[in-house]
């Protein structure tokens, strides 16, 4: 149960700043959190709210990415290196189904896979980041929770 919830919560954290690094670099911020919502073919006609929603969206994928990691690591003995290891492979499940093949699907591109150089650079180093944090933050919190257990 432990890891199910430090994977949940490493998710929502890791999600949550990929969040802020949308704020600093965008040119305005919060406009990538429509995008979170184009992944699922969805549109929200007020801007301001459209923003609220994905990132809402966002905290939930995350979420829901953490507890998949969380889940993959009961029982096991857990390692730095196999940590950030497994949460490189989630950022780029999270790259590949979220932002290419979704992304594809939503978007009604002629091609099954619709991706150049730039969407690349835009998305593959974020989702990936994304990996490595989850992976360092469940690492982080396994201190944590294991020094507050009774033994």
């Amino acid at each position: 149960m432990h890891t199910l919830r430090r994977g949940f919560l490493a998710g929502v954290l890791a999600s949550l700043v990929l969040a802020l690094l949308d704020f600093v670099t965008d040119g305005a911020p919060g406009n990538g959190f429509p995008g979170v919502l184009r992944w699922f073919g969805l549109t929200v006609a007020d801007p301001t709210l459209s923003r609220w929603v994905g990132l809402l969206l966002l905290l939930v994928l995350g979420g829901a990415f953490g507890l998949l990691f969380g889940a993959l690591q009961r029982g096991k003995l857990m390692t730095t290196g196999r940590a950030l290891l497994t949460g490189l492979a989630h950022g780029v499940l999270w790259w590949l189904l979220l932002e290419v093949v979704l992304a594809s699907i939503t978007n009604h591109t002629p091609a099954p896979i619709n991706l150049n150089f730039a969407n690349f650079l835009s998305s593959f180093p974020l989702a990936v980041l994304f990996g490595i944090l989850l992976g360092a933050i469940f690492m982080q919190w396994q201190g944590y929770y294991g020094s507050r257990q009774r033994s």
